[in-house]
């Protein structure tokens, strides 16, 4: 069964889940169940580097947040 994911940023940015792009910030992402590594690629301007969160017991809408804070 398939989870989501909202990454926020405060500017559009790409998503890269598991080393893959994965999508945009601000849109609901598809992803499996389990433990992902997400990141926005370059340039590193935002923190932390990366979040690596359990993704379980979502829905397209009550999605799990991530963000990312711009440095």
């Amino acid at each position: 069964m398939p989870e989501f994911i909202r990454v926020t940023f405060a500017d559009p940015r790409d998503v890269f889940i598991d080393g893959q792009l994965s999508g945009r910030t601000q849109a609901t992402l598809r992803v499996e169940k389990g433990t992902h590594t997400i990141h926005l690629g370059e340039p590193r301007n935002y923190t932390p580097n990366w979040r690596r969160p359990r993704v379980e017991k979502t829905s397209p809408i009550k999605p799990l947040e991530v963000s990312f804070d711009q440095i």
